[in-house]
């Protein structure tokens, strides 16, 4: 038997694997959904804006998710949504193509997608709170690294899928259709993530907390939650724009840079994965180690250095992988890892921690799905767009992100040290 602690951390992340792996699989493999679910005439761009739609419904389906997270516990709705999410991600690999069934193929998919959206909104956000909950305080960034640390061994894995099913297409061992497979593997992934989440104890703040009050009506919930956004408005506009950051960097470096690989250089889809997995490697493998170092050195110091180096090597970056040989195109992107290993590991910690634990779920799902609707729905779209103007353009998306970023993460450190020096004086 594993230890509790063991536990708790393997539940935490493996439903952040499943949807990481769900959602990536959807962006490396839109070509293939392009192309099989789609008109004949339909552009690339059109899957992304299919995607576009679904995420729209994310808020609802986020702020639903962290009242009843708030509400009856993090691990019920953990349990919920990984069985949604790799059900939905698995029949994606038995859906018939619009050449066998039109337009309703067009239908099936974004229900699908609709379905999946509305159940995973609030599992990053419940994962997160059951991990800082369930340890000791010294502890919050190491424990809470592991949500982001399922993130982007979902994010490998599927890289890694896509590389071997590629290549077995590549090779003639699977058929044309053999991209399905990736899909179907959800399953498997499905069944192991309930079957770990069932057996978790729920996170020990929520017991000691709610057994010493009656349960709270939604209502209850939603209105302390509106209340507290609004004196928390600053601490929720950091939120904001940190997730922005984040999930845009998530994009453009794990997402959209291998169709740019593929589109704007000469790289094979095969090459591109490779580069892609290697990259994902070095994240998911620093991660728990930038998550003792918030531990020991303060989140937001981590938080601001990774924001800086990425904004600083963003366009050289994206100069590689535009003209650069496949060698140069991977250091680079192995390079840009790190500190994308210091924003994913750090800032779910400080972004669940900053909020109250009786409404901790639902305003930070609330303010990540908003977020996240920007940064993983338009993100795409603007990137492919910029792309066709101009090789390095897509890069400017983040630095403008950034920027924003870097000032409001200001705004709250100066804030926190007048609170500080205040209390000095009273004491």
């Amino acid at each position: 038997m594993f230890k509790t602690s063991k536990k708790i951390i393997i539940g935490g992340a493996i439903g952040n694997a499943l949807e990481m792996y769900d959602y990536v699989i959807w962006g490396l493999f839109s070509v293939f959904l392009s192309k099989e679910f789609l008109p004949p005439q339909s552009r690339l761009s059109d899957i992304f804006f299919l995607f576009l739609l679904t995420y729209i419904l994310r808020p609802i389906g986020s702020l639903l998710g962290g009242m009843l997270a708030d509400q009856t516990g993090r691990k019920k709705m953990l349990t919920l949504s990984i069985l949604l999410m790799g059900g939905g991600t698995a029949l994606v690999g038995i859906l018939p193509s619009y050449g066998q069934i039109g337009v309703a193929s067009v239908y099936l998919l974004l229900l699908i997608r609709l379905i999946q959206v509305l159940s995973v909104s609030s599992e990053y956000i419940s994962s997160i709170s059951l991990l800082i909950e369930s340890c000791d305080k010294n502890k919050k960034g190491y424990f809470g690294s592991w949500a982001a640390f399922g993130i982007n061994a979902g994010m490998l894995i599927s890289s890694l899928t896509g590389t071997l099913v590629l290549y077995l297409i590549d090779i003639h061992i699977l058929p044309p259709w053999g991209w399905r497979l990736a899909f179907a593997l959800a399953f498997i992934t499905m069944i192991f993530g309930f079957w770990i989440r069932s057996s978790i104890p729920e996170s020990k703040e929520f017991i000691s907390t709610h057994a010493r009050s009656e349960q709270r009506s939604l209502t209850d919930i939603l209105v302390e939650s509106i209340s507290q956004l609004k004196q928390q408005f600053l601490e929720s506009f950091v939120v904001f724009s940190l997730v922005l950051f984040g999930v845009a960097t998530t994009v453009l470096m794990f997402v959209y840079a291998p169709i740019h690989m593929v589109t704007v250089n000469s790289f094979s889809h095969t090459q591109v994965f490779v580069i892609n997995s290697l990259g994902l490697a070095v994240v998911t493998a620093l991660i728990p180690v930038m998550g003792m170092a918030s531990d020991a050195y303060g989140r937001t110091r981590i938080i601001l250095t990774g924001t800086i180096a990425l904004m600083l090597f963003i366009i050289p970056y994206f100069s590689y992988l535009t003209t650069g040989s496949f060698s140069q195109a991977l250091v680079f992107h192995c390079l840009m890892a790190i500190p994308c290993a210091s924003i994913f590991a750090v800032t779910p910690v400080f972004i669940t921690d900053i909020f109250p634990h009786s409404v901790r779920c639902s305003i930070a799902n609330l303010i990540y799905s908003v977020a996240a609707v920007l940064g993983g729905g338009i993100t795409p779209l603007i990137a492919l767009k910029l792309g066709e103007r101009h090789n390095y353009s897509p890069s400017y998306i983040l630095i403008i992100i950034g920027v924003v970023s870097l000032i409001a993460q200001t705004m709250y450190v100066k804030k926190i040290n007048q609170n500080a020096s205040r209390l000095l004086l009273i004491e």
